[in-house]
């Protein structure tokens, strides 16, 4: 059976079984903004138990995400290959391969590739629903959406813009 939070528009389906994910594997629903996030597992019991994990493929300098706060979201971000920037409120931290960046809810964040080549992450979010602003995201991807459509739908799923698209 499908997750479909209140105002979701994308059906997300729970990983109910065990599950092997193969490293560089395009396997998943594409998530986000650029659609390079894929779904891996969605582990949703119920509530606020269990998480989601995404793992996403980023090109030089991007993704190009605006600084945001999660009200109700904890993220981790776990470097898999390359090097990012994470900016964590007023501080930017570098983030390479093997290194983990866990961002607690009430933090202003985003994050980019800051290396010379692609570069991958895995993004862990929990309570697991905090996917529906991605799965959102991404079927806006391209759509030209103005500025009051984004922080609506970011307000709709516990999340607030806080400032334009950074100047890294």
């Amino acid at each position: 059976m499908p997750v479909v939070g209140q105002y979701c528009l994308v059906d997300l389906e729970r990983t109910r079984h065990a599950k092997v994910v193969r490293h560089g594997s395009d396997d998943g629903t594409p998530f986000g903004s650029s659609g390079r996030a894929r779904l891996k597992i969605l582990n949703h019991p119920g509530g606020d138990a269990g998480y989601a994990l995404l793992e996403a493929g980023h090109p030089v300098g991007e993704p190009r995400i605006r600084d945001h706060v999660h009200t109700r979201h904890d993220e981790t971000f776990v470097v898999l290959e390359g090097q990012y920037e994470v900016r964590l409120g007023n501080e930017i931290v570098a983030a390479g391969a093997g290194d983990y960046v866990f961002v607690p809810r009430g933090t202003p964040h985003t994050y980019r590739n800051a290396g010379p080549l692609p570069a991958r992450v895995l993004n862990i979010i929990t309570p697991p629903d905090g996917i529906e602003l991605l799965a959102e995201l991404a079927t806006l991807a391209g759509s030209g959406a103005d500025e009051d459509a984004l922080a609506e739908l970011h307000v709709r799923h516990a999340a607030l813009l806080v400032s334009p698209l950074p100047d890294w």
